[in-house]
């Protein structure tokens, strides 16, 4: 099914299925600047000994109003997509703008064979820019929205992953001129999310679902549900764990300022409708190794556990342990997903 008829598909159905609620005339309160580095691989969950699947990957963001200007094209696209999409006025500026850059990459398992791994997951990866918003709503709710450009098959996810594999002494990755789009191709992908947000007597205690929709590269629809549990000062709005796509962390919640001490356990479920997945499906290009959509499971289901913690009035940091259920049918890449992942942030 062409690329243009599944994001038109997901676009309507989120947009027909659910009314967006008029947005608040809420410019926002002055925003500190947030800079966070993220970093994702399997080698930080416990046990994880094999390298495969999502691999790995690296992201820098900014969160803070007084940066736009740095990424006016991305936010401004983003921006004109949101009016057009909402059917609702949307205030000038956004409650909370952040900005991303990163790269990260997808591997069979037998990355030592140079040959392509028929009933295996392909060789993939992205490098991206991203820009994204959060808009308070009238109800009490929030939405957000991201808008990410990026080149897939690009040699640096490779490059970097066999210098890794050299410094550890282990044996390079052998495959990676067989990964969906090799030597680049320009991608895009649109995210936008609702989060209800449920009351709790305990301060100590927080709970909220979303619904959320993709478009590009990437397009699935899904529902999560998501808590966090102890010493609280950031707010409700910053926390959004299930929109971390493998690397992205657009609107994470540990990318926000000191608003007081910290220290608190957060999880969550998810459940995903993917209609498509360029990182398995290939794109425009012709690729080495494609998967059809039929070989792909059409749900997926994914689960994180985190803590984040603050260390003085500047810093924060966080541990994540995510897993996500077999993205394939059958084969050899019939296989479940765990990595784990940390966020350092600095407020300035």
């Amino acid at each position: 099914m062409n690329v243009f008829v599944l994001t038109l598909m997901s676009i309507i159905f989120f947009t027909g299925c659910w009314a967006l609620p008029t947005l608040a005339d809420n410019n926002g309160s002055a925003d500190k600047q947030v800079w966070a580095l993220s970093i994702d691989n399997d080698f930080l969950a416990p046990s994880v000994s094999s390298d495969r699947d999502f691999t790995g990957g690296v992201a820098l963001s900014y969160s803070g109003e007084s940066g736009a200007k740095y990424w006016w094209p991305i936010d401004a696209s983003l921006g004109i997509i949101d009016r057009a999409l909402t059917r609702s006025t949307l205030v000038k500026t956004a409650a909370t703008t952040s900005f991303e850059m990163g790269f990260y990459g997808f591997t069979p398992d037998a990355t030592e064979q140079a040959h392509i791994v028929e009933n295996d997951r392909p060789y993939a990866s992205l490098i991206y820019a991203s820009a994204s918003r959060m808009y308070l709503l009238e109800n009490g709710g929030s939405i957000s929205t991201a808008l990410t450009l990026g080149v897939l098959g690009a040699d640096l996810v490779g490059s970097v992953q066999n210098e890794l594999h050299r410094w550890l002494d282990n044996k390079p990755v052998q495959g990676w001129h067989n990964q969906i789009s090799d030597g680049g191709e320009f991608t895009a992908r649109y995210q936008i999310a609702y989060h209800h947000y449920w009351n709790s007597e305990r301060s100590t205690a927080r709970y909220k679902t979303t619904v959320f929709s993709s478009a590009g590269y990437l397009t699935e629809i899904g529902v999560a549900l998501s808590t966090r549990r102890g010493l609280i000062s950031s707010p409700d709005y910053r926390f959004n764990p299930e929109l971390i796509s493998y690397g992205e962390h657009g609107n994470d919640a540990v990318a926000t300022p000191y608003q007081g001490r910290e220290s608190y356990f957060w999880g969550g479920i998810a459940l995903k409708a993917r209609l498509y997945n360029a990182f398995l499906q290939g794109q425009f290009r012709d690729s080495a190794h494609t998967l059809d959509y039929n070989d792909l499971r059409p749900l997926v289901a994914e689960a994180w556990l985190g803590y984040t913690f603050t260390i003085g009035r500047q810093y924060k940091a966080s541990y994540v342990l995510r897993a996500q259920s077999s993205e394939l049918q059958g084969g050899a890449g019939d296989r479940s997903h765990l990595w784990g992942g940390i966020v350092l942030s600095r407020s300035i």
